[in-house]
């Protein structure tokens, strides 16, 4: 399968992650991805990237009510930067047998979406569950609905005809 869409993003603040596990990461979150035909090309710089996605401590989300005490990360729709809470990621992971790299890939295509998506873009099933379902995160089995991958693919088209127009 030959993918016509591209989308560059980067992950910030990174060296908290070590380097094989951060790309098992990027691995996950590419496939959700590319299974609704969007080839992730990761950036090392944050600015020279469409998205970036930031590792942060839980503590930076702490001050923030409308963060929910059990999020993995939180993102504005129609920005183009997310953030993945790190330790909580890590702490999640441990106490749900659910490998750290695994459930750090599926946060971050989870957030990605948001960025991507209109506002409200939860779903009952896949990866943009309010809560992802850690049995299908394990067994690597998250993705888009088919309605979301529709949306991103359009935003995405629309967002590279825009760019070739100007």
């Amino acid at each position: 399968m030959t993918l016509a869409l591209h989308m560059s993003v980067a992950v910030c603040g990174a060296g908290q992650v070590p380097g094989n596990e951060l790309a098992k990461a990027e691995v996950i979150a590419a496939d959700v991805y590319r299974d609704i035909g969007v080839a992730i090309e990761w950036k090392e710089i944050c600015s020279d990237a469409r998205l970036a996605v930031h590792l942060v401590a839980s503590a930076a989300a702490d001050a923030d009510p409308t963060v929910d005490e059990l999020a993995l990360g939180y993102a504005q729709p129609g920005t183009r930067s997310a953030t993945v809470l790190f330790d909580r990621v890590a702490t999640f992971a441990r106490r749900f047998g659910v490998k750290r790299e695994v459930l750090l890939g599926y946060s971050i295509a989870h957030e990605m979406g948001h960025l991507l998506l209109p506002p409200n873009s939860h779903s009952i099933s896949g990866v943009m569950r309010a809560s992802l379902n850690l049995d299908l995160a394990a067994t690597r089995r998250l993705r888009f609905t088919r309605e979301q991958g529709a949306l991103i693919v359009r935003a995405l088209e629309k967002a590279s005809a825009t760019v070739a127009t100007n």
